[in-house]
């Protein structure tokens, strides 16, 4: 995936306030100090931007040049990197100030020997470049530029400070110091790596949030819906924590939700002990597809497609049998070091049993031997017995996601 990294105040600490203090008591100069925790040189001191620009070009440039790293930054997008993920430096810096911004920013970068793949400097429309560019998570100061990028589809994770203290409640995810945010960004990871994982592993409607088009939001919306009529379905949108100005957007058109979920992950295999009489098979047969609709009934659910006969992936598909009766049914679809467990199902009168533990064991096992590492499982919020079977198979809660439905 690619993450887009800010510089200053995100990547670095500018002391602002000691800089420039120094500047005008060494020049003895009748400025006071307005907000000493701003972002922004201009508020800082009660000065005009012509001020604040001569002490820039007088060497008040060094207060960026010379700036510590944030500690924890360095091994967070060096972990990243390592991980497969694209880092892309992400500055708003002028020529006005820096006269050759990228020139300044890369030497600051590599100094301090911080891990990159790009960098881009004059970026005056963040949100407008990630949402261009497909870029999938912002990491910013700028609480405005972090919501302008929610805004265009893009998940954001702001690096809180007193100057945006007050404001972080608009954006969905944050951290305070660098541990924080790496937790924050591995967490967004984690839930765009199981959003994409899960819409084509159980080949479901395409209206997820991330089939809309980042940028316009409302046109891709209008998009989904012409497909939607054009396929004769409903248009029904999946959403997370991080589509926020999207959901507010499908709130006023109309949405109401309809189903709220949680995804639950496991981020190390164990092993799994045996249990139950379980048998697999790589293709749904047509005695798996009658007993899973069976079960499906007496679930008291009403979902007669066959869309996860679609799946991509590597999938198994798993009955437990009691006697010569089958009483439970799920399968997994494993894509590289992921594999998710789907449409589990088990009779009303062996749940409790072991049943489902069984089979998400059977399942896990096979997946692990096949080279998965990490698995997930989606439940609805309000099915408790499989919300206690997540948690007794050591699966922990790692977001909450919900469909919204014209009716």
């Amino acid at each position: 995936m690619r993450i887009a990294v800010d510089i200053d105040d995100t990547l670095n600490i500018v002391d602002r306030v000691g800089r420039a203090g120094a500047y005008i008591a060494a020049r003895k100069l009748p400025f006071k100090l307005k907000d000493p925790y701003s972002n922004m040189f201009v508020n800082v001191y009660d000065w005009t931007l012509d001020d604040v620009l001569e002490f820039v070009h007088a060497g008040g440039i060094a207060a960026f040049t010379d700036a510590a790293a944030r500690k924890g930054a360095k091994e967070a997008l060096a972990s990243w990197r390592a991980a497969g993920h694209e880092i892309v430096i992400l500055t708003s810096r002028l020529k006005e100030w820096f006269v050759n911004p990228e020139r300044v920013s890369r030497d600051w970068l590599e100094k301090r020997r911080i891990p990159y793949d790009a960098l881009v400097a004059e970026v005056t429309d963040k949100a407008g470049y990630c949402a261009e560019h497909k870029i999938d998570i912002l990491i910013d100061d700028n609480a405005d530029t972090c919501a302008a990028a929610q805004a265009a589809g893009v998940y954001a994770v702001l690096a809180v400070g007193r100057h945006n203290l007050l404001r972080a409640h608009e954006v969905a995810f944050g951290g305070a110091n660098w541990r924080q945010i790496a937790e924050q960004t591995e967490r967004v990871l984690r839930i765009l790596a199981i959003e994409r994982l899960s819409s084509r592993a159980d080949g479901t409607s395409p209206f997820y949030a991330a089939a809309v088009p980042k940028g316009d939001l409302a046109a891709g919306v209008a998009a989904c819906e012409a497909r939607a009529a054009a396929f004769g379905k409903p248009c029904r949108f999946r959403l997370t924590a991080a589509d926020v100005a999207l959901d507010g957007l499908l709130e006023k058109a109309g949405y109401p939700v309809v189903k709220t979920c949680a995804a639950y992950a496991l981020d190390k295999i164990p092993a799994f002990s045996r249990g139950g009489n379980i048998r697999t098979e790589s293709e749904p047969s047509a005695e798996w597809l009658k007993n899973y609709f069976a079960l499906e009934r007496a679930a008291g659910y009403r979902d007669e497609s066959l869309r996860f006969t679609a799946a991509r992936g590597e999938r198994l598909f798993a009955s437990a049998t009691e006697g010569d009766r089958v009483v439970g049914v799920g399968f997994s679809v494993r894509e590289g070091e992921d594999v998710g467990l789907y449409c589990l199902r088990v009779h009303p009168d062996f749940r409790r049993k072991g049943v489902g533990s069984a089979l998400c064991g059977r399942l896990l096992n096979e997946a692990k031997r096949a080279g998965a590492k990490r698995a997930y499982l989606l439940v609805r919020a309000a099915n408790l017995p499989a919300l206690e079977l997540c948690r007794s198979l050591g699966f922990t809660r790692l977001y909450d996601y919900w469909y919204r439905e014209k009716i």
